[in-house]
């Protein structure tokens, strides 16, 4: 369903000077958590899922989806936390989006973090 089974914690150069190694490092750890949490419960629903899709037309997989759909907004809602924790007041905003693998056809989830503009508050109406 495109989500990884954990995201690199290799601290990319671009962040230098704008948050600590440690405070990435501790994002990311966050969200690998999470995934290593839900990740082996959607495999065994996948796995009899697929057992029992011939018989159930199909229907079968419907947990699967569910709870990819809830491990990703458990995903959103931990990068939203940490949002408004820490790195909106840095400048920065990070997300869980959707794009095309480089490699193939596929879909999968990245997390993208962006540069907010910077709004001067100082400059007259």
């Amino acid at each position: 369903f495109g989500l990884s089974n954990k995201f690199d914690t290799e601290f990319p150069s671009v962040l230098t000077g704008k948050v600590a190694p440690e405070e990435f490092k501790t994002s990311i750890s966050r969200v690998n958590a999470c995934l290593r949490k839900n990740l082996p419960v959607n495999v065994k629903w996948l796995f009899c899922g697929c057992l029992c899709c011939c018989c159930t037309l199909g229907c079968s997989l419907w947990p699967v989806v569910c709870l990819n759909k809830r491990t990703r907004r458990s995903i959103q809602k931990l990068l939203e936390w940490e949002n408004n924790r820490l790195y909106h007041k840095l400048g920065l905003h990070w997300k869980l989006s959707k794009r095309k693998c480089e490699t193939s056809n596929m879909m999968e989830y990245v997390i993208l973090i962006e540069f907010l503009p910077k709004y001067p508050i100082f400059r007259p109406d």
